[in-house]
């Protein structure tokens, strides 16, 4: 397993998703526009999504994508073996087959045991919902530290007027 922006983008495109509320679904376009994700990247993975029923498309003038399950309940973790498939830093770990001959005597195969394990742990510890909750309070926060600089400090050109 190789983690691939594939993965990357996608958390942050449900996170986006997740900040929407789904009052109504959300198209490719701006959730690209938004994240900053090629379009046509966004599309294959939002397919991948709907096929694995993390995510459910809506047709029409007022379609795109909203969740299937709420994303409170979907994990990194989830996404990651959707898209990247099973957390496996090493091809001997998680029962993999070992490229040595000796494969018994392989005591590397334990760190990499662990090294899943690890991902594992901190990818499945990780909702959308929760990743959405910590950019919403950072949203705010950058928001609230703008609003009150004064107006020379929000000005492009502030340091040339010092």
């Amino acid at each position: 397993m190789r983690l691939t922006q594939k993965s990357k983008y996608a958390v942050r495109a449900l996170m986006e998703l997740a900040l929407d509320d789904c009052g109504s679904p959300l198209g490719v376009t701006e959730v690209a526009r938004r994240q900053r994700i090629p379009e046509r990247f966004l599309e294959q993975i939002f397919g991948d999504l709907r096929r694995a029923k993390i995510l459910e498309s809506r047709r029409g003038a007022r379609g795109g994508f909203c969740f299937a399950i709420p994303p409170g309940e979907i994990t990194i973790l989830d996404i990651v073996e959707v898209l990247d498939g099973e957390v496996r830093p090493a091809r001997c770990s998680a029962g993999g087959q070992c490229y040595i001959a000796d494969a018994p005597l392989c005591v590397t195969s334990k760190v990499w045991d662990e090294a899943r394990e690890a991902l594992e742990g901190v990818f499945g510890r990780y909702t959308i919902a929760q990743i959405a909750a910590e950019e919403r309070a950072n949203r705010a926060a950058h928001a609230a530290a703008r609003d009150t600089e004064t107006p020379e400090a929000q000005s492009p050109f502030a340091s040339s007027l010092r």
